[in-house]
Parts: structure tokens; C-alpha cells; sequence
């Protein structure tokens, strides 16, 4: 998800706009084939919208990654004036923004400037995917990588704990074949503690603190991912965060699982597995911030007794907190939500939920790309709200997009209005986890960096408040205009 918005963000403002007015819009069906390994490509690809399957020859009848929002593609024939690495196909249908290399090519020629932050940010992107590529490569065919063989004294100093709780997990599995495929509830118990050890151990190894250059970092978290994935692939939260079929780790499916807090998985381990990840504090604070902001939409209500509440939950994913909000109000007509997000099967979802809820007259889900708004290329009719939030966003932003977001946010408040973000902190102990584990990275933020945010948008001042929730990982930052 963040490659490509990584190429838009890093961009100046101008640059943004050439792409976007060169640009063509483009539905495409499910099964659309967009590139073919080894044909020539005529246009750069930025995924508005929707979700694409890539498929390389070397690994037949598998699809090897998956493009969502914001990502970009074509890049690598773009170049190096070659043919397409790889098959590009629409998962489902999708949204996109096209835009014909030749036309780059010719603006490229014509602004020295220009070509060069073009071609940094694509050289950046086109950076991270290789990387990528070659661990994927190197699971497939049980080799290790250059960087896999850095750092050698760190990984044997981790490698004995990793075996140790390897050891524990096959322990498990054979109490339980003698259990009638349950572990016995002593060897739960040793489970479920040992895991957050585990990630303890891996976050003190190759965490932020730990002193290593990113790159064996990096190749320590890839011995560590093969360890461990075939264990946590049986579970089914974790297997999603780490598979991620709609492109991004935090989908609104992922969410809504980890929200209802309920273990599955496969095997006799899965579901233990399973278990001992929605335990872990990264899990708990995703459930806790559903709270947290539940009690943000009570304070405005109970603040505004004469009126109605007007608030826009800005990539509202499976906007639990509203629901839950509405479910303790006797007058329903007091609150008026707006839900905005860009996967329209999450709005598939919420719509459901309002209509089962007979709520269609209080709460209206409309597609809208965040991006766009925030850049002012798409527009919005609602009017002016009280509370504007985002749970689980920025943590996917640079600051240039964060800022022009919070001034977005700010042009669409009532005077008195305020807005919320959410964020994961740098104390998150699951950090290494995420990153190198599950794939599921994030922009951690401090309060400084929060603060500085909103000094540097159109609210022009530090937060009025930063609140974390119980688990104290995910901070939120509010601000009134």
C-alpha cells in the first residue's frame, strides 16, 4: 500500500498535479490483464482503487504479490525501456491511474528538475520491491541471501530462543495428538506466555534500539520469518496480516477480526496460535482504540445536548466504534456520521451494518479516495463537522500527506471542531514483530512528531490533547480548529 503513495508524497504539490491532469482514469474488470511478462509496456499504473494479482513464470500457478491502493507499477519497464517483468492482472474490479510513457518521457526531457524527484521516487519504490522479491525468491528456494548472512553474532545469540520456542510449539503438537487434538491446557498456558517473549526477544535482536545497520536487520527478520511463518501461518488472524489479500496488512477484514477477539486457525496449534497473537499488545491496542473513540463521539454528544453531532470518519475500515456509539443512544437522530473509505468492499460491509441496523437516515458510507481529497483533486459535500478521525491511516502517510490531510480536515470543521489521529508510538514492543514478520510496517510517531504535524497544517498550533489507549502503544492526537 505504501510504495506507491511514497512515490505521490515525495513529490512537490506541482509534480502531483502534471500526473494526475496527464493521467487517464481507468475501470478495469476482475481478470483484466494489465501487463504480460515479457511484452513491452506503454504506461506507468497507480492503483487507485480495488486489488491486482502479480504472476511471474519462474513460480507457475501462484500469485506471488498483490498490488493495492496506492500502489505503482510499470515502473521498472519505464526505466529501463524493457519489456514487463512480470504478468499484472485485476484481482477484482479496480480503479486506475494510467499514464503513458511517452508522455512522462517528454515531460522528463523538458524539466531537468522534474526528472530528477521523479526518478528518485521511482528508483525508491522500485528499490523496495526488489528487495522484497529476492526474500520471496529466497523462501521459495531455501537459500539464503547476501544479507541473510550478515550479523552473525546476533543471530546466534537469537537463534537458540527461536529454537527454544520452536521446540515448545512441537511439544504442544504432540501432547495434543494424544489429547484427542487438543493441547493439554498446561502447555496453552506456556504457549500463549511464551509468544510475547518471543517477540521480546526479536524486538531487543533487530528492534529500532538495537544498533544494527537496517540491512542485517533485515536479514536476521528474514531467518526469523522462515522460522517461524510455518507455524503462524496456521493461525488465521496472523496468516491475513501476513497474506495480505486486499494488498495492506490493516484491512477492514483484518480489523473486524482482531475486533471480535475470537481465535482461529488450523491444525492442533492454529487456533492456540491464534490465541496468543490477538493477546499480544499490538492486537490489544487495535481492540482498545474501538473504545477509546467511542467515548470521544459520547464526549461531543454530551457536550452538544441541543443539536445534532455531525462527525466523518476519514478510512473508516469496519467503523465498529460508530455502531457502538449508536447502540447506547436512545435518540439516534442526535448523531449524523459520514464514513469515507477508498475499498469499496469495506463499504459493502458498513452499509450492510447500517441497514441491519436501520440507521440509512443517520449514517452515510461514501466512497472517496483520501489521497485525492487531501490533494484537492477530489471534492466532498458535507457540511461542517464537529469531529473528523482516523484510527488506522497515517500510520500508512509520510508528513507532507498527514499535514495536507489535517488541512483538509480543518477546512471541513465548525469552528470549535476538532479533529483526532491516530497512531502507533515508537514504545510498540511488537514493532520487530510487525516489520519483519508479518510484513506489516508502519510510520510510528511520538507526541513531538504529532505535535509537529499539526504546527506545520492549517490548525497551525500543538495538539490540544494526546490520549494513548490502555495498552499505551496507540496514541491520539486531537487538535481543535
Amino acid at each position: 500500500m505504501t510504495a506507491g503513495l511514497d512515490v505521490l508524497t515525495d513529490l512537490e504539490d506541482r509534480d502531483i498535479v502534471w500526473l494526475l491532469d496527464n493521467g487517464e482514469e481507468r475501470q478495469v474488470i476482475a481478470n483484466t490483464a494489465l501487463y504480460r511478462e515479457g511484452e513491452p509496456s506503454s504506461e506507468i499504473i497507480i492503483v487507485l482503487e480495488g486489488l491486482l494479482g502479480v504472476f511471474v513464470s519462474s513460480v507457475p500457478n501462484q500469485q506471488v504479490g498483490a498490488l493495492g491502493p496506492g500502489e505503482i507499477l510499470g515502473d521498472i519497464s519505464f526505466l529501463t525501456n524493457s519489456e514487463a517483468t512480470a504478468t499484472v492482472q485485476a484481482v477484482e474490479n479496480s480503479l486506475l491511474l494510467c499514464i503513458p510513457s511517452s508522455t512522462l518521457r517528454d515531460a522528463l526531457a523538458s524539466d531537468s528538475a522534474f526528472a530528477s524527484r521523479v526518478y528518485r521516487a521511482l528508483a525508491v519504490a522500485n528499490t523496495k520491491r526488489l528487495r522484497a522479491r529476492e526474500q520471496f525468491y529466497a523462501r521459495q528456494i531455501g537459500v539464503e541471501t547476501e544479507s541473510d548472512r550478515q550479523d552473525s553474532e546476533t543471530w546466534t545469540q537469537l537463534q537458540p530462543k527461536i529454537e527454544g520456542f520452536k521446540a515448545l510449539l512441537q511439544e504442544a503438537d504432540k501432547a495434543a495428538i494424544a489429547n484427542s487434538g487438543e493441547v493439554p491446557e498446561d502447555l496453552s498456558v506456556k504457549v500463549c506466555a511464551a509468544f510475547p517473549q518471543f517477540s521480546h526477544d526479536l524486538q531487543n535482536a533487530i528492534g529500532d534500539e538495537c544498533g544494527l545497520h537496517e540491512s542485517a536487520r533485515e536479514a536476521i527478520g528474514a531467518r526469523v520469518q522462515r522460522e517461524a511463518l510455518p507455524y503462524l501461518l496456521l493461525t488465521e488472524t496472523a496468516e491475513r496480516l501476513y497474506s495480505k489479500p486486499r494488498g495492506y496488512a490493516g484491512d477492514f477484514k483484518s480489523i473486524d477480526q482482531i475486533y471480535d477477539n475470537v481465535a482461529r486457525g488450523s491444525s492442533r496449534l492454529g487456533t492456540l496460535l491464534d490465541r496468543a497473537f490477538l493477546d499480544q499488545v499490538a492486537a490489544r491496542a487495535v481492540r482498545n482504540r474501538r473504545g477509546l473513540l467511542t467515548k470521544r463521539i459520547d464526549a461531543h454528544l454530551a457536550a452538544s445536548p441541543d443539536r445534532p453531532v455531525r462527525i466523518t470518519v476519514m478510512a473508516c475500515g469496519p467503523a465498529r466504534e460508530v455502531f457502538d456509539a449508536f447502540e447506547k443512544l436512545e435518540d439516534k437522530s442526535r448523531l449524523e456520521v459520514t464514513l469515507i473509505d477508498i475499498d469499496q468492499q469495506a463499504l459493502e460491509q458498513v452499509r450492510g451494518d447500517i441497514e441491519r441496523l436501520g440507521l440509512s437516515e443517520q449514517v452515510h458510507a461514501m466512497h472517496g479516495n483520501l489521497v485525492y481529497l487531501a490533494m484537492g483533486r477530489q471534492k466532498i459535500e458535507i457540511p461542517p463537522q464537529d469531529l473528523m478521525y482516523s484510527i488506522g491511516l497515517i500510520d500508512y502517510f509520510n508528513d507532507k500527506l498527514v499535514r495536507k490531510l489535517a488541512s483538509w480536515a480543518h477546512s471541513c470543521l465548525r469552528d470549535g471542531g476538532e479533529l483526532i489521529l491516530g497512531n502507533f508510538h515508537p514504545n510498540n514492543p511488537d514493532k520487530a514483530l510487525m516489520d519483519y514478520v508479518f510484513e506489516w510496517r508502519l510510520i510510528h510517531r511520538t507526541e513531538d512528531e504529532m505535535h509537529a504535524l499539526f504546527e506545520s497544517s492549517a490548525f497551525g498550533r500543538r495538539c490540544t490533547s494526546i490520549e494513548f489507549e490502555d495498552a499505551g502503544i496507540n496514541l491520539f492526537a486531537a487538535c481543535s480548529k
